[in-house]
């Protein structure tokens, strides 16, 4: 999941698509998303790019924080 996040950051992603992208249930994903949260590693979306505020359905994207480490990893 870190790593479909990682690939479309900044942008954030519904939990219904990341359960698609990994072919698994949304109360899966969810659970899982709530933990990484909790943990830190991503961050919950509430208002879109449009200004538009996200009322039912939840938005993740990568923390900046783990962007970074992410991205350190990755150019070695």
């Amino acid at each position: 999941m870190l790593g479909l996040l990682f690939e479309r950051y900044p942008g954030p992603l519904s939990t219904n698509a990341i359960s698609k992208e990994i072919a698994r249930d949304n109360e899966f994903a969810a659970k899982v998303m709530a933990f990484l949260h909790q943990k830190r590693f991503v961050a919950l979306c509430r208002v879109a790019k449009s200004g538009r505020q996200y009322s039912t359905r939840k938005y993740w994207r990568l923390s900046t924080e783990t962007h970074a480490k992410y991205s350190h990893m990755t150019q070695r």
